[in-house]
């Protein structure tokens, strides 16, 4: 029996399909390899890790972890910005850009030498709707970004620095809510 196309999207798992969709991972599926690559990196680099989450890297690193059969995210599952911010654009080597109500920010990779030219940084937007639904929004060639999220420069490697070269950070209102009319496309991922 088939389950309707609106069942495999209420699972929790917005979040990462925003991020697989942003990879080119559209498959129903690729929201694990996203959950998966991001366990991969809290693990493979928890000295890392448990410098940037403090007390929180248990519950990052249980929220990530995605075994085989498991269908659904728990509330506890859930991606969850700015929290998870440094880990995606780490992990994926993309700049991620949260468009959320009261917590714009632009993340980069922790660890990771830049491309050489600005047009092959892959940027990834994303906006939550009412704390419990995240879509992917499409940003206009050469938009601002949020302000860079203070922590980066802490944790940054000095390889990485040369990310946040040829970008323009501001602070800026959110762009997409469920309250406002969207100003720029949005991409409901979970929406048949």
């Amino acid at each position: 029996m088939l389950m309707p196309l609106s069942m495999w999207f209420s699972d929790g798992n917005c979040g990462y399909r925003c991020i697989a969709s942003g990879l080119g991972l559209a498959d129903v599926d690729g929201w694990r390899i996203v959950r998966r690559r991001m366990y991969d990196e809290i693990i493979g680099y928890e000295y890392l890790w448990r410098e940037v989450f403090g007390s929180s890297f248990e519950p990052v690193k249980n929220a990530v972890h995605c075994p085989e059969k498991q269908e659904g995210a728990s509330f506890k599952e859930w991606l969850t910005l700015p929290d998870m911010g440094l880990l995606v654009s780490t992990a994926f080597n993309v700049i991620l850009v949260n468009l959320s109500h009261g917590s714009a920010s632009t993340f980069l990779p922790l660890r990771s030498t830049p491309t050489s030219s600005l047009h092959n940084r892959l940027i990834i937007a994303m906006a939550n709707e009412r704390n419990i639904h995240w879509v992917r929004v499409q940003l206009h060639v050469n938009a601002p970004l949020p302000s860079l999220y203070p922590s980066w420069d802490r944790y940054v490697e000095d390889c990485a620095k040369g990310w946040r070269d040829g970008f323009v950070f501001r602070d800026i209102a959110p762009i997409a809510t469920a309250d406002h009319e969207a100003t720029i496309p949005v991409v409901d991922l979970d929406t048949p």
